[in-house]
């Protein structure tokens, strides 16, 4: 990977308003809960980036809704600058986005142009399409509102969590995940990022997204980066097993 950066899990400012505020009306030893946890995390698996945290709720948070964007961008935004973000139907870029996040579920006949045309052409034709989007797991209506960003910036307990990891932080953590009973979950080729939450949350599971090419390439992430993204609660379970699994103790 490119030279180690510091973690990002300070609340200094980044250029937008909304991002030092607290989410929601939670209490401040809520913060402070997740910004030990941010921290602890980033140090066992001396990950480049704190945590990125996901919630969706009815009401807006207070996060920036100026920017639209697509849910890939939306995340290197977060990650790029520390930012929190809302996102909602009227501000993703993307109508996959809007679907897979539950926001405007659409009829998969009507997604299947976006993944057999030229520009990405994932699958040979819209029965290929059709076949294989039925065999993955369908959004349901979450809320109006997603807000992103770092886990230190909460208040109140997100729904998700994803980390930017190498392959050897994803084993770690996985082994975390599993010191008190591992259960076997599916990766779904050529599944964007969006798709993943539609993953964790329905089946909540962990999922691996390997960043697919069309994501990866609009955002210019390292080809040695993938996502791993996890129920919130597996996320806790595992910090509290940190003192007992061997998984722990590997040097970074």
């Amino acid at each position: 990977m490119n030279a180690k950066q510091t973690p990002q899990i300070s609340s200094t400012k980044h250029g937008l308003k909304t991002a030092t505020k607290p989410l929601k009306r939670g209490t401040r030893s809520e913060t402070n809960k997740f910004e030990a946890e941010a921290k602890k995390i980033v140090e066992i698996l001396g990950l480049e980036r704190t945590p990125i945290a996901g919630k969706f709720s009815n009401k807006p948070e207070i996060g920036d809704t100026s920017r639209k964007l697509a849910i890939c961008a939306a995340l290197d935004v977060v990650k790029r600058e520390n930012a929190v973000l809302t996102l909602s139907k009227e501000n993703i870029a993307c109508f996959g986005g809007k679907h897979f996040l539950g926001l405007e579920i659409l009829p998969l006949d009507k997604l299947t142009p976006a993944v057999t045309q030229e520009k990405h052409k994932v699958y040979e034709s819209r029965d290929v399409a059709l076949a294989s989007m039925r065999k993955q797991p369908q959004p349901v209506k979450r809320g109006n509102y997603l807000t992103i960003g770092p886990l230190e910036k909460f208040d109140t307990k997100p729904d998700l969590i994803f980390l930017f990891v190498n392959p050897a932080q994803a084993d770690r953590m996985l082994g975390l995940i599993s010191f008190k009973g591992a259960e076997p979950f599916m990766y779904y080729p050529a599944s964007s990022i969006c798709s993943t939450i539609t993953y964790v949350l329905g089946r909540n599971q962990p999922q691996i997204n390997l960043i697919a090419s069309f994501d990866r390439s609009g955002v210019k992430w390292s080809p040695e980066e993938m996502i791993l993204a996890l129920p919130f609660r597996h996320f806790e379970q595992a910090l509290k097993d940190t003192s007992k699994s061997g998984y722990t103790s590997f040097a970074n």
